[in-house]
């Protein structure tokens, strides 16, 4: 049985379908609603994930954190040596190292604690390697003890150095080898080595931005920006940082869920943002034009602080893989919005359960890694792998 309900709010067409469970949602922003799906365009969509489901993904967990290797990992990168490298942030700050055969390893982590060691009480929280083959990590400091900074060392753990003493926002890698990212003073430039330089600041141009994505195909950066309410900022590689979109507020408000967005092969942006009243009543996964036009594809339940929130991956296959930490899945979607595929976290133990982060290896496997952002969760965490055969990128 499949069941058309069309709503009112902001001119989305919702529809339920019975046999999953769940609402598709289509919008467009901006422009007059769109006329109501019809039941019989609801079953081609379901006959077409049938017929390409295929065999079922394959879920592989390859390491389970322990603490004393690290705890609550929160960034996965696959670097040009072909391997992938993370960071935890609870317990000891680590940099980690995964092999694509899956072997772990820890490559960096924090000195033993004393008064006098220069990260006590730091966490790590991202990890980008540069143009000169070195991976830049990005720490943040406690409440006791703030030591905020940018170092960098080689892929093996050694030639520490720090780089800049304040932990930026964000941080990417342009086609000019240079770094560009966000902080507290608002967007700059970074090169290799070390040499900073402030574009453009966040009182002068009125937005504080919270997110810097991968560099987009037309040479601009994506993120998240505040500035009175959430947009989704352009911000050029001279700092221009121009709003293309602003989130609505008020009862049927629509907040940033985290700071991804991530350019498909169609030249479009994706994400997932939470709405309802003050933002705790579902998530929404959407798609956006480098121009501004805005709509939301699919909606999810609610995310929380204790399982986090959820992330939109465009994949080799054309489709939007989903990390639904509050359902504990991954699961692909249409860039239409029609369910494809679910890997079900559900049977793990409670620290596989969680996926957070989501990439895709050149070899078109998925990584991930699960935990729980509540530290009083316990939930120490994974890094995992999806092989739902997906061509290379």
């Amino acid at each position: 049985m499949i069941k058309t309900v069309v709503s009112e709010w902001r001119g989305c067409v919702r529809l339920l379908i019975a046999q999953t469970g769940r609402w598709v949602r289509s919008c467009v922003g901006m422009r007059p609603p769109v006329k109501p799906l019809t039941a019989s365009l609801v079953l081609a969509a379901s006959l077409f994930t049938a017929a390409s489901a295929g065999a079922a993904p394959t879920l592989t967990v390859i390491h389970d954190f322990t603490g004393s290797d690290g705890n609550e990992p929160d960034a996965l990168i696959q670097a040009s040596d072909g391997n992938f490298y993370g960071t935890t942030y609870l317990g000891i700050g680590t940099v980690f190292q995964v092999t694509p055969s899956g072997q772990f390893k820890t490559v960096f982590s924090l000195p033993p604690q004393n008064p006098n060691r220069f990260f006590y009480g730091d966490y790590f929280t991202s990890v980008v390697e540069g143009s000169d083959g070195l991976l830049y990590v990005t720490a943040r400091g406690s409440n006791s003890n703030p030591n905020p900074m940018l170092f960098r060392i080689t892929k093996s753990g050694t030639q520490f150095k720090v780089v800049l003493q304040e932990a930026p926002n964000s941080l990417s890698v342009a086609s000019d080898g240079n770094f560009y990212g966000s902080d507290g003073n608002g967007i700059f430039r970074l090169t290799t080595g070390g040499t900073y330089t402030l574009l453009s600041s966040a009182t002068g141009s009125g937005f504080t931005v919270d997110s810097l994505n991968k560099q987009a195909t037309d040479g601009n950066f994506y993120g998240t920006c505040y500035s009175s309410a959430w947009h989704v900022c352009q911000v050029t590689t001279s700092g221009q940082v121009t709003p293309i979109f602003t989130f609505p507020t008020g009862s049927n408000v629509l907040i940033p869920a985290n700071g991804t967005l991530t350019e498909g092969r169609d030249g479009l942006l994706y994400g997932v943002a939470a709405g309802g009243p003050y933002g705790t009543s579902f998530q929404e996964v959407y798609q956006l034009s480098p121009s501004g036009n805005f709509s939301e594809l699919y909606q999810l339940g609610a995310c929380t602080p204790k399982t986090g929130c959820s992330m939109a991956l465009p994949a080799s296959d054309g489709n939007l893989w989903i990390a639904d930490p509050p359902q504990d899945t991954v699961y692909s979607i249409t860039t239409g919005g029609a369910l494809l595929q679910t890997v079900s976290f559900s049977s793990q133990p409670n620290h596989y359960a969680h996926p957070q982060v989501l990439i895709q290896a050149s070899s078109g496997i998925l990584y991930g890694t699960t935990g729980e952002p509540n530290p009083s969760a316990g939930d120490l965490g994974s890094v995992f792998s999806i092989n739902a055969g997906l061509p290379p990128k």
